[in-house]
């Protein structure tokens, strides 16, 4: 055979071969731009009430974001999470107006390195509540705007997991997360014949020895808030399955005229609005009429939020629709 003869044969298989890449990496697009249009058919109402707020950032810096907040003042969204590499926990300072963001590592009250997962976190005035390890610890808004690391400090132990914190103006909240396979609670609550495994805390400002309120609610509740006229919302997900967002008009929300660990207790019982969107929905918060949330989908940990539009995005919904 010819050295003519080999070169050509070369050039036929490198042409074979970079065609079929070439098929394989148009297909790959396609069918991202198709799953990326077919989501607005599968979260059409969800889509119809959600509006882009900023990116969610730190996404591709290992960070697996869990917490979201917005200060009082509306200016500033704060997502709290774990690092996915086993470095420093950390917090995500978001100027919405700008997009820009400032990363915050967050030290245990001993000044040495924290890995917690800091499921949650909310603001109130200049505190920042971050969830935890059963715990609820606290950091100043201010020092965490002027500086690259602080020193969290230790607030109060829950009851519960501590995998959530909501704060209203007049009140602090602390839940739990619980599937029943993997993250399991030592939670049972029975009401009206269903068992419940899951449970947040009430606690008054100030007063942390005891909650003031407890309430039962379903399995997968990554994130809870309260609007201004009382109704709640919940967001449950796990894994890749979609996310479900719960509404419960205040008037809906259960005295169980019962009390729990000798709290008075009420039940997220029978929702009045169920939204679904897209996976890995997190935690919530609420400021001026709209629920804010993040998505955790699009981190370096799992990956496949990067191929969808607007994945790495804070989001605000509008239940307002819902609350009549």
């Amino acid at each position: 055979m010819s050295l003519k003869t080999k070169l050509t044969g070369w050039r036929k298989a490198l042409y074979v071969t970079g065609n079929v890449f070439g098929s394989i990496i148009v297909t790959v697009f396609t069918i991202i731009a198709l799953l990326n249009v077919i989501k607005f058919a599968v979260y059409t109402e969800y889509y119809s009430i959600r509006e882009i707020v900023c990116t969610n950032n730190g996404l591709r810096d290992n960070y697996v974001s869990q917490g979201t907040a917005i200060t009082d003042d509306g200016k500033y969204i704060i997502t709290s999470g774990y690092m996915s590499d086993k470095t420093d926990s950390r917090i995500y300072i978001t100027e919405i107006a700008t997009d820009k963001a400032h990363p915050v590592k967050v030290l245990r009250s001993d000044g040495k390195v924290n890995k917690s997962h800091f499921g949650g976190v909310a603001v109130n005035g200049d505190t920042i509540y971050l969830a935890g390890d059963n715990s609820i610890h606290t950091v100043s808004l201010s020092e965490a705007l002027e500086k690259d690391e602080v020193v969290m400090e230790f607030l109060f132990e829950s009851e519960t997991e501590a995998s959530y914190v909501f704060c209203s103006p007049e009140h602090i909240y602390v839940g739990e997360f619980h599937d029943g396979n993997d993250y399991v609670t030592d939670t049972e609550i029975i009401y009206n014949g269903v068992t419940y495994h899951a449970m947040f805390e009430q606690y008054t400002y100030g007063n942390y020895d005891k909650p003031i309120a407890v309430y039962a609610l379903r399995n997968k509740v990554q994130g809870l808030a309260f609007d201004d006229k009382g109704n709640a919302l919940i967001s449950a997900s796990y894994g890749l399955d979609s996310s479900d967002f719960y509404f419960y008009r205040k008037e809906s929300i259960v005295d169980a005229q019962t009390t729990y660990n000798d709290c008075p207790l009420y039940v997220l019982e029978k929702f009045d609005k169920r939204l679904v969107g897209p996976a890995m929905g997190e935690d919530l918060d609420f400021l001026n009429g709209k629920f804010y949330t993040n998505f955790e989908s699009a981190c370096n940990k799992y990956v496949y939020g990067k191929f969808f539009t607007n994945a790495d995005k804070i989001v605000a919904l509008d239940f307002s629709r819902y609350s009549k």
